[in-house]
Order: structure tokens, then C-alpha cells, then sequence
């Protein structure tokens, strides 16, 4: 960027492009900026990106579209729904940004309810109402890439959203290029190791990795020091079984994070699709936390 922007510059441009009002800034980092609002009589989100300059802008461009592309197609109550097109802004003087309304969901992000230990059954809604968000993903054959605790919506009625599909590829189109391992340190699948091919299976592993973090505060593959070693764990390494850390782990639970967690994807559920089908089987202990339950 040239320049920055002005917050007053920002929402002034999104009345005018967007017809949201009432904007309150929620966060900023980096070059994005999330706002609230009001489309019509409705609450929103509202997300900008400001766009770098030299070549980058165009894979942050690329990106927002992908993001935005991948939520109009996706038609289920766990996941985020996006309320307009991406529109890009022109501050004048090199500056620009890209700008998008989405449903306002309340709540908070996961990432900031990991404090504690959950207890199971807040886990069970966990792999269930994520699982749900999967299986819309993967029947459009999009792979999410990106499953991550600042993904993921607890929202004040206990159950959870997916959001945030920016990185999600269609397995039938080109990925996005740029320079950047897709995914979020911590939260990627063996898969996910520079030359990998990510595929929905992938997906289900770092859904296994946020159940296994919020029962235990831990990865089950150490994210740290050089990321060389990082990857190296994903390639080789076993996660440890989750009732090592959690003895009294219900058996359905247990059994579910553990095979989510297998090194090799054959070994897991191949989709979100199987692992609904799969806690569908299990009704006795998951079936509370289903949409339609």
C-alpha cells in the first residue's frame, strides 16, 4: 500500500459502494479491515482488504473473489452466507481495496474460547456442526485448506459456523497462485507439505486437530521451531491418541478425533460427507447437535 487509509475515507466508500450504514469498525490486521453494519434492515459483516502493491495485489484480488465465489454457492446454515460481489475501491493515489458484505454472525471466534478445556459434549457439537459445514464444501467438490480456530464462529446459541473460505479450492479448477503454503501453522494435514495434494480428506484432519485442541489445549503435531522441521512431523509422525490426554474420552468422541487424525488419508473419513454418515450412526451421543435434530 502507498498510503494508509483513513478510517472515516473507508466507511465512506462502503456506504457509497455497498448501501451498508451504520458502520462500526470490529477489527483490524494488517490489510484487512472487518466492520458492522446494516444491509437494509439486516446486521452484516463487512470485510475489506486493501490491496499491496507490485504483483501481490492480484493474488489478494484473486483471493476475496475465490472467498466470496465459493460462499454464494454453498447453501447450508453452517456456513457464513455472503450478502453481495466483491467491489473494488479506488482511494486515488495508488489506493485500493476490495470490499464484500456477509451475514453478521454473533458469538465469537474459537480461537478466542481455547482458554480452557471444552467439556465433550461442547466437542460433539464441535465435530458435528463443522462436519455438517465440510459436507457442504466437499458435495461442490471445494476443499476448505484453511480449517482453523479464527475460521471457525461459536455463535451465543452454543452451535458453530464456517467461515472464511479464502483459501478453499474447487478440485475441478486452477489453484490460487501465490507465495504462500496454504493453510494456518498448526492446523495443516500431511497433505498440506510443500508438493502435497490436498484434497477433502484434508480437510477432516484439521478438523481432528480442533477437537483435539479444545479438549486439550495442545496440537497434536508441534507447530514449532523451523518450519522445514514442522512439516517434517506432518510427513512422519503419528498424532498421539486423544485418550492419552483425556482417559474418560466417550468412546464415540474418541474414536471419531482418531481417525480424523490418521497420517494416512485412507485411514480417515475420505469427506464430510462419510463422517456425517458415520455420526449419524452414532445418534445416541451425537445425534442432539445435527440441523435438523
Amino acid at each position: 500500500m502507498s498510503r494508509q487509509i483513513p478510517l472515516d475515507e473507508v466507511t465512506a466508500a462502503l456506504a457509497s459502494s455497498l448501501s451498508v450504514t451504520k458502520l462500526e469498525p470490529l477489527a483490524q490486521g494488517g490489510q484487512k479491515y472487518v466492520f458492522k453494519g446494516k444491509l437494509e434492515s439486516a446486521e452484516a459483516a463487512v470485510k475489506v482488504v486493501l490491496l499491496p502493491d507490485g504483483p501481490d495485489s492480484a493474488y489478494v484480488l484473486e483471493r476475496a473473489q475465490r472467498e466470496v465465489e465459493v460462499l454464494a454457492t454453498i447453501d447450508s446454515p453452517r456456513v457464513v452466507r455472503v450478502l453481495s460481489e466483491v467491489v473494488e475501491i479506488d482511494f486515488g493515489a495508488g489506493a485500493q481495496a476490495v470490499a464484500w458484505v456477509e451475514e453478521w454472525l454473533d458469538g465469537s471466534d474459537m480461537r478466542k474460547n481455547l482458554a480452557q478445556p471444552w467439556d465433550y459434549a461442547r466437542c460433539a457439537r464441535l465435530v458435528v456442526n463443522i462436519g455438517e459445514a465440510l459436507a457442504a464444501f466437499h458435495d461442490l467438490e471445494v476443499v476448505h485448506r484453511d480449517l482453523s480456530p479464527a475460521n471457525v464462529r461459536e455463535l451465543s446459541d452454543g452451535s458453530f459456523s464456517l467461515m472464511d473460505p479464502g483459501l478453499a479450492r474447487h478440485l475441478a479448477k486452477t489453484a490460487l497462485t501465490g507465495l504462500f503454503q496454504p493453510g494456518t501453522p498448526g492446523h495443516r494435514s500431511p497433505e498440506h507439505v510443500p508438493g502435497g495434494d490436498i484434497q477433502p480428506v484434508s480437510d477432516i484432519f484439521a478438523l481432528g486437530i480442533l477437537a483435539f485442541l479444545a479438549l486439550t489445549g495442545a496440537h497434536p503435531i508441534d507447530p514449532g521451531g523451523a518450519e522445514d522441521d514442522y512439516y517434517r512431523r506432518l510427513r512422519d509422525y503419528d498424532s498421539p491418541k486423544i485418550e492419552t490426554l483425556c482417559p474418560d474420552i466417550p468412546e464415540p468422541l474418541r474414536d471419531v478425533i482418531n481417525r480424523c487424525l490418521q497420517r494416512q488419508p485412507a485411514r480417515r473419513f475420505l469427506d464430510g460427507q462419510e463422517l456425517i454418515e458415520d455420526l449419524e450412526e452414532q445418534k445416541h451421543f451425537f445425534g442432539s447437535y445435527f440441523i435438523n435434530a
